[in-house]
Parts: structure tokens; C-alpha cells; sequence
């Protein structure tokens, strides 16, 4: 009988046949988490007490991890179940721990003080790449994979036309709308227009880091720069059209932003 470790082969292959973008986060937590504990097991031996178990366990430390632990093996027992290794799933019927949606948005000031920050630094040659990662984050609603892959051939006009990104497998372009600041922008930083990337680095972490710092400002991450575009951007254009600015495929993801600007 196939063990846990061999579906768990099985299921990776499947993935990156689907072209999924979070394999690597999923051995991790697999290879952290799951496998000593029920890795060696027969899948057919595996119960629900024994996930509920694990779930249980690892909630004490990292309650949002336990949850992904879940959604991974009732993925990988659905695989079984549709290879008629076993009939049931026994990942199914537990209940996840509750997981608040982060809500974190720039205010006016915030970003007032980032931006004065930004032009400082700048003016350091080896922040000007970072400033540039930055300054389109904002201006774009970007996910940051997105600005880090995008290359001078994705650049039309006013437009980013990205093929590697998030939601890919649906066999869609993500086209980012670059407002005439942003293409300033691109082309003060960037003299030739070569094959490589517009940015040249995976990330502006450290950067952004040093700019909260200077500016006293806790509790952002790069992520939320997407969270302030949106709301932004509510207060000048509809819901749907946030949605499409954000490649959002999902109308539920957007509505979340809906009751931003109550005040």
C-alpha cells in the first residue's frame, strides 16, 4: 500500500503539471510539518483523528500554518480518492482555526512621509532600484512577483503585459496600466531597453524596511501598498473595475475592499 510520502510525490508532480505557483511553500510546510509525523504512514491507515491530531498540535504554535496542513492533505486525499487508492478523505469534516483577513492601508499622511522618504534615499545609487520596485507597487496595485518579472518585451505603450504571474494557469495575460508617472518613472531609471528585467531584483524588502524605520511608521508590509491602491482607487472608480485592476478572478476577493471609506 502507497504511504503518505509517495502520494505526496504524486501530488507535487500533479501540481506542476497544473502549473501551480506555490509548490515550493507547500514541501516546506509537507517536509516541516507533516512528514515525520504521518509521512511513513499507509495512506489507507491514515484517520481523521490522526490529522485532527496534527492540527491540534501545530495550532498551538502556528494556528494559520495548521490550516494550510488541512487544505494540503484534503488536496492530496481528493488525488487518491480520484487514483481509487482509497474511498474516503478523511482531511475532510475538521475545522479550520479562524483566520482574520488583514486589513492594513496606507493613510494620506503615511504616505506622504514614504514618499518624502523615497525621494531622499533615491538620491543613493544602491536604493534606486528598490525606489523604482517601490514607486510602481504604488502607482500599479502590483503583486510583487508581478513588478519583479516583468521584463523591457512585457512593456506596450502604457501598458505591462505579463505572462508569468499569479493566476496564469487560466491561460490569461496580467496587463498592468502604467499612468504617465509611471512611465517617467521607468525610463528616468532605465537608459536602454535590453531583454533582461525593468527592476532587476526579486525584492525591495530591505528598502522598505529602512523606510518605515526613518519614518516611524509599524505594521506594513509590501503587500499592503496593494491593499492602499485599492482603496484608493474606490474612491474614483467602481468595485469591479478595482477588481480589474488588481487581476482579481475571483468577485469575492475584491469585496472585501467595499467598506474602506465608510467614514
Amino acid at each position: 500500500m502507497k504511504k503518505l510520502n509517495e502520494l505526496f510525490e504524486q501530488y507535487t508532480i500533479d501540481l506542476e503539471r497544473r502549473g501551480c505557483k506555490t509548490i515550493p511553500g507547500i514541501k516546506r510546510i509537507y517536509n516541516q510539518d507533516i512528514r515525520k509525523v504521518l509521512g511513513n504512514m499507509p495512506i489507507s491507515k491514515v484517520k481523521r483523528g490522526d490529522i485532527k491530531q496534527l492540527h491540534f498540535d501545530i495550532s498551538a504554535r502556528a494556528p494559520f500554518t495548521a490550516n494550510k496542513i488541512l487544505t494540503i492533505l484534503k488536496a492530496m486525499f481528493n488525488l487518491a480518492i480520484s487514483l481509487s487508492l482509497v474511498e474516503n478523505n478523511p482531511a475532510t469534516h475538521i475545522s479550520k482555526n479562524r483566520e482574520n483577513k488583514r486589513k492594513r492601508y496606507l493613510t494620506n499622511d503615511e504616505l506622504i512621509k514614504i514618499v518624502k522618504e523615497m525621494n531622499r534615499l533615491e538620491k543613493n545609487k544602491i536604493y534606486q532600484k528598490s525606489i523604482l520596485f517601490i514607486w510602481l507597487l504604488i502607482l500599479t496595485g502590483a503583486r510583487k512577483g508581478e513588478i519583479a518579472q516583468a521584463k523591457w518585451t512585457d512593456l506596450q505603450d502604457n501598458k505591462l503585459i505579463i505572462k508569468n504571474h499569479k493566476t496564469d494557469r487560466l491561460g490569461e495575460e496580467r496587463i498592468l496600466y502604467l499612468s504617465p508617472q509611471a512611465i517617467s518613472l521607468i525610463r528616468k531609471h532605465h537608459d536602454s531597453k535590453g531583454d533582461g528585467y525593468i527592476v532587476g531584483i526579486k525584492s525591495p524588502r530591505r528598502a522598505f524596511e529602512t523606510i518605515l524605520r526613518n519614518c516611524k511608521i509599524d505594521n506594513v508590509r509590501i503587500h499592503d501598498l496593494r491593499h492602499s491602491y485599492a482603496s484608493w482607487s474606490l474612491q474614483v472608480v467602481k468595485l469591479s473595475d478595482v477588481g480589474g485592476l488588481l487581476g482579481h478572478k475571483d468577485a469575492a476577493t475584491t469585496n472585501r475592499y467595499a467598506h474602506i471609506h465608510d467614514d
